[in-house]
Formats: structure tokens, C-alpha cells, sequence
């Protein structure tokens, strides 16, 4: 069996032309309760195993090497990363038909890298001796504490990651303990150093201070007398920082596939092989079998080989374990059995061993008894070889025949004993022996079923590429289908297009089309001005107000301060209905304002005042605000409306039409009972 060696792992995701918050919150857990795991727990397709009790194990490595809680940053990583290709001056090519999108040939202006290693190697690190089942999504871990194996492990490993592509770069560099296998997501900006555009300069340096340096045209400046304390010199061309995906890891396939194989050879040498880890075996060392096992395989796929070869491993260890108790066990039997021939040796010659006695003895002995007790005395005697120091007795001689049976009868004993382990013996090593028959099977099963897990791959892509075949023929069923009515349209128009009635209508009606487009389109711009126009007028009203000396807006001020706010609400889609929507809405009215000419204080004051005024003294009633978007839209409907705002209470509630007639105005403000400004 081949022996395993645990590995270090080093997966470069695909290639990324951005980055959504979705994505980042996904990286920090931001938002992610226990219902958000279950759901991710949900898509069986993708094989997911978060555990929601390890949540508080997550942990991020910060600048300067720090380790902080997971998500801990307020700055979230979308936007960090938007921060630093601000810095870079990076910015992706759009889509020209898709303006929101980012064009495919756009640049790649981020790389997310996994680092991790053998299951086992990083579950000690992370894990220590504690007992935990990583695979079981609903287990209970939230008594798991992590061990400081992994804060070390991880810490090396943001310092590499620092070593090759700048710690500025490093956006993000996040833990996972709450999955199946411990790992680090590093989120980096692929940047290199270039020389700056643009033609050299001359500089000129001081003969009396080196430290000294003009420009030309501070050299020209000077009076021409001190010209010549400079000595001219060429400017050498500095260095810039851009974001360039291919000259860091490779314009090639071959170039990136080298600066992979680099990558891993170093990360082996600085901080694999401190930790157990060996480098990964190369991509071109791989058998051609090798490799197909490493393509076209899903998650899915890839647990259910690693949880196979677990098992075969585990059976192959039971199996030798039994197989060498076997083995024990027949040698013991075998020891058993030599002891057994001996002892029954023994027990034999102890029996039948031949008499030796002096014929003086066997004379004397005789002529004691009778003829028929001396002649059984002798038989026996005889038979049991005794031996008798001095003459032999009835007394005596039943003494030892009793001596000579209990000696038998614990050799006897002995003997069954010893056939007794022998026979259990026999019954242990026939049940090993069956045990590692079935396991012999198991094994053979588990092999042949882990040979299956491809080809059922294959079945399975071949049956979504047959799939995705008929789609593709009865798609191009309906396409031809629709091109032949196509063509009988376009027969019966071109047919229509002749006569000339029909020719009239269909330019009358695109004249009219482009009307009808052009008026929605300057509608729109005149209802986005008129709002734009409340903005202004209502941060003017309180400019106005805050360079005064007065401590309370009047009507007409609060009016136009009112219906400003109101207008950057339903510009921006903010709620009137809710305090962070109210809240939102008036930061936004205020951060457009131009204080210039007031003081600190000032500012200060009217600030606190307009927050206290527009989120406690006044209500946003739906019947207020549907008037207001009605009167938008009423004064936006043709440019002979387009007239002051300005009116009664700054509301513009007395404008008139050029007949006489009054237009639709605007309520009063609607104050709090209690209240007055």
C-alpha cells in the first residue's frame, strides 16, 4: 500500500475582473447568521459543511501581522479593494452596449488565493487533540478552542504572501475554521513597478550643496548671475506602481505555469516544511491517468474520493491489525501443541517406564507373601516401575500407588488444559481468520467503487452535454422557425412599403415616435432640473440663514429648507416613513452644502439645528409628499411651466398659468403639535 504524505495545497482561483460585496461578505461571514448557514448548507449540488458553532474560530490576519476576530475591520473588503486600485489609478474598461458591466477585455485587477494542506495536518494545527467530526455541519462545536499551531501557521503565511506580492497589496488575508478543511483566503492585487511615461528631464545641482536640486525652470528663474553655481545633469526616470495580471504571473500559459510551480517550491521551503507539509507534486511529474483525476472534478466529487480512501486506509490498517493477531494466535497454538507432545511424553514414560529391581529384592519380596499377593505386587510393581528404598509393604505400597495416581491425574488435568487452548485457539484464529476475508472484501468493494466515481462523472457530463444538444436543436428548431416568419413578414412589408398611402402612415408614425421619445426625454430632464432646483434652493435658504444673525427659520425658510429635503429623498429612492431614511436624507441635503464665509461654530450650529428641525419638528405625511411629486410632475409636463419655484412660503403654492388660471402648488409645512421655528 502506498504510503501517504501529507501535502501543502495552493489553489489560484480564477481569474477576477471584480469583486462584489456579495463576494467579500461571503469571505468575512459579514451578515451571516445561523439560517444563512443552513441555506448555503442547502445547496447539496456544491457539497457545503459551515458550521455555524466554529462561526467565532474565524479569524483574519491584518497589517502589521495582527490577528483580529473574522469580519473585525469596518471598512468591508469590496471596498478596500476599490480603495487600493483608487490608489493605483486602476480602472476596468466598461462594456460599451452595457455600461453597468465590465467588458471581458478588461484587465484582471485581483487574484484570491487558497492556501491549506493535508486534512489531518491542518486539523492538528487548528484542532489540536480535541475531538471533532469538521464533516457534520449541526455538530456542536462552540466548545472548541483553537490551538496556536494554526495563529502561527497562519501568520508565516501572510508574511510570504507579503514577501512576494507587497503587504499594501494584500487586501484581505481570511481564516476559515468553520468548514470541512482549515484554510486562508489571500485577496491580492497583482501589481509591478515600471519606470514613468514621458521624455527626461534636465536637473541642475548646486555646486556648493549637492542636496540642492532645480528643475529647469526654477534654474531659469534665477538671476543670471547665480546660473552658473548650478551644474546641469540628466534626471534619471522614477518608478510607478500599476496593476498588470500578466506581468506578475505570466503573459503565457507556460510563464504562468512556471511562476506556479515557483510558488509552491517557495511557500515548500519557507513554511510547508516547518509544519509537516511537503510541496505538492508538479503537474508535468503526473501519469497521464494522474492528470485526468485532477480535471473535471466538482467538490462533490473530490469528498466522496477522500472519504473512500479514508476508508480503505482505515480497513487496510484493521485488516493487518487482525491478520497479525492471527498470526500471534497460530504461534501460541503451535507453542501449545509442542508443550502438549512433550507433557504426553512425559506422562508415558512415567506409566511405562520398566522396572529395575535387584533380583535379591524381588526374592525377598516373594518370599514375604503368598503366591497370589506377591504375584500381583510384582505385576504391579512392574507395570508402574516403583522403586522402593526399603522393603515394600501393603501400607507402603498403597502410600504410592495413591502418590502415583494423583501425580497421573495432574498431568492428565494438564493435558486437557492444555487441548482445551488449543481448541479455543483454533475457534479465535478461524473467526481472525474470516474477519479479514469479509475486510479483504470490503476493501475490494470500496476500491472498485472509488474506480466508479469518474466514470459516473463522465456519465453524468455526458448526459447534460446530451441535454444541453437537444436544447441546442430545438433552440435552433425555433430560430429557424422564427426566420421563416421573418422572411414572410418582411415580404408582406416591403409589399406595403410600395404603396405609397402606407409609406405616408409609417413616416408619420416614426415622426411621431421620435416626438413622443424626444418629449419624455426633455420631460425627464426638466423633472431631475425642478428637483435639483428644490436642492438648490433649500441649501441656499440655509446658507442664507446661517450667515445671518436670527436663531429660527421663518416660514418661507423652513418651507424651502422642508421641500429640499424631500427632493433629495425621492431623488435618491430614500424613505420619508423611517427615522434612517429621514436620517439619510437630511446628511445627504447637508453634504452638498457650501459653508463658505461661515465660521466653524456656525456651521456646527446650523447643522445640529437642521437635524433637530428636519428629523423632530416637522412630518413627512404621505399626503405631503404624493403632492409634491404630483407638482414635480405637473410642472415638468412642457417648458411653458418651467418658472420660478419661488412663492408663498417658498413654495411656489400662488404661481399662475400664462391664461390666469392657478397651477397646482405645494402645502405648508406640517409641524409637530407643540412645535414653532
Amino acid at each position: 500500500m502506498e504510503m501517504h504524505i501529507p501535502r501543502a495545497s495552493i489553489h489560484v482561483g480564477t481569474d477576477k475582473k471584480s469583486f462584489s460585496a456579495q463576494m467579500g461578505s461571503e469571505a468575512e461571514r459579514r451578515g451571516w447568521d445561523e439560517k444563512r448557514y443552513q441555506s448555503k448548507n442547502a445547496e447539496t449540488e456544491k457539497n457545503n459543511h459551515y458550521n455555524f458553532s466554529r462561526k467565532h474560530l474565524n479569524f483574519e490576519i491584518t497589517k502589521g501581522c495582527k490577528v483580529m476576530p473574522l469580519g473585525s475591520n469596518p471598512t468591508p473588503l469590496h471596498q478596500r479593494l476599490q480603495q487600493r486600485h483608487d490608489e493605483l489609478g486602476f480602472k476596468p474598461y466598461m462594456d460599451a452596449n452595457h455600461p453597468d458591466q465590465i467588458a471581458k477585455n478588461s484587465p484582471n485587477g485581483l487574484v484570491n488565493i487558497i492556501f491549506g494542506g493535508d486534512h489531518e495536518v491542518m486539523k492538528r494545527l487548528a484542532f489540536g487533540e480535541q475531538q471533532i467530526d469538521t464533516s457534520d455541519p449541526y455538530a456542536d462545536n462552540s466548545h472548541i478552542k483553537l490551538m496556536p499551531a494554526i495563529y502561527e501557521w497562519a501568520k508565516d503565511t501572510y508574511q510570504f504572501c507579503c514577501s512576494m506580492w507587497g503587504e499594501e497589496n494584500i487586501i484581505g488575508f481570511d481564516v476559515h475554521c468553520d468548514e470541512t478543511g482549515v484554510h486562508a483566503h489571500a485577496l491580492t492585487v497583482p501589481v509591478e513597478q515600471v519606470k514613468k511615461r514621458g521624455r527626461i528631464g534636465s536637473q541642475y545641482i548646486s555646486k556648493d550643496n549637492p542636496d540642492k536640486i532645480l528643475s529647469t525652470k526654477e534654474w531659469k528663474a534665477l538671476p543670471k548671475e547665480e546660473r552658473s553655481n548650478y551644474i546641469k545633469t540628466e534626471a534619471s526616470k522614477g518608478m510607478v506602481e500599476r496593476v498588470s495580471y500578466a506581468k506578475v504571473w505570466g503573459e503565457t500559459a507556460k510563464d504562468k505555469s512556471e511562476y506556479l510551480s515557483d510558488l509552491h517550491t517557495k511557500y515548500y521551503n519557507e513554511v510547508g516544511k516547518k509544519y509537516g507539509l511537503e510541496r505538492g507534486i508538479p503537474y508535468h511529474e503526473l501519469s497521464e491517468e494522474e492528470k485526468r483525476e485532477r480535471r473535471h472534478k466538482s467538490k462533490v466529487v473530490l469528498e466522496a474520493e477522500r472519504q473512500a480512501k479514508l476508508a480503505i486506509a482505515e480497513a487496510e490498517k484493521l485488516k493487518a491489525e487482525i491478520e497479525a493477531e492471527a498470526s500471534i494466535a497460530t504461534q501460541q497454538k503451535e507453542e501449545a501443541q509442542k508443550e502438549l507432545k512433550n507433557a504426553q511424553s512425559g506422562f508415558l514414560a512415567k506409566i511405562f517406564q520398566p522396572g529395575k529391581y535387584k533380583k535379591e529384592e524381588t526374592a525377598k519380596l516373594k518370599e514375604s507373601y503368598d503366591a497370589g499377593v506377591r504375584e500381583t505386587i510384582g505385576s504391579f510393581i512392574k507395570a508402574a516401575g516403583l522403586k522402593w528404598k526399603s522393603e515394600p509393604n501393603a501400607e507402603s505400597l498403597g502410600r504410592q500407588y495413591r502418590m502415583s495416581w494423583d501425580t497421573n491425574k495432574n498431568l492428565s488435568n494438564e493435558l486437557n488444559t492444555k487441548e482445551r487452548i488449543i481448541s479455543s485457539k483454533d475457534v479465535e484464529i478461524r473467526g481472525l481468520r474470516a474477519k479479514v476475508t469479509t475486510l479483504t472484501e470490503e476493501v475490494n468493494g470500496l476500491k472498485y467503487r472509488l474506480t466508479l466515481i469518474d466514470e459516473n462523472a463522465v456519465e453524468r457530463l455526458r448526459s447534460a452535454k446530451n441535454a444541453e444538444t437537444a436544447r441546442a436543436d430545438k433552440v435552433e428548431s425555433e430560430l429557424h422557425s422564427l426566420r421563416s416568419t421573418y422572411q414572410n413578414l418582411l415580404g408582406k412589408w416591403n409589399t406595403l412599403w410600395i404603396e405609397p398611402e402606407y409609406n405616408e402612415a409609417a413616416r408619420k408614425v416614426k415622426e411621431r415616435k421620435e416626438h413622443e421619445a424626444r418629449l419624455a426625454a426633455e420631460k425627464q430632464d426638466r423633472y431631475q432640473n425642478i428637483l435639483n432646483r428644490f436642492i438648490a434652493e433649500g441649501r441656499a435658504t440655509l446658507k442664507a440663514f446661517a450667515l445671518s444673525n436670527r436663531t429660527n427659520f421663518i416660514d418661507k425658510e423652513a418651507a424651502s429648507i422642508y421641500y429640499g429635503i424631500i427632493a433629495v429623498a425621492h431623488k435618491m429612492k430614500l424613505s420619508l416613513g423611517t427615522k434612517e431614511g429621514i436620517t439619510s436624507a437630511v446628511s445627504n441635503f447637508l453634504s452638498g452644502m457650501s459653508w463658505r464665509d461661515c465660521s466653524k461654530f456656525n456651521v456646527e450650529c446650523v447643522t445640529n439645528w437642521t437635524h433637530l428641525f428636519a428629523e423632530r419638528d416637522v412630518t413627512y405625511n404621505p399626503s405631503v409628499i404624493d403632492n409634491f411629486i404630483s407638482f414635480v410632475d405637473y410642472m415638468s409636463c412642457n417648458a411653458e411651466t418651467y418658472t420660478s419655484l419661488g412663492g408663498s412660503n417658498g413654495c411656489a403654492d400662488q404661481l399662475t398659468n400664462w391664461d390666469g388660471t392657478k397651477k397646482l402648488g405645494l402645502e405648508s409645512v406640517t409641524k409637530k403639535k407643540g412645535q414653532s421655528y
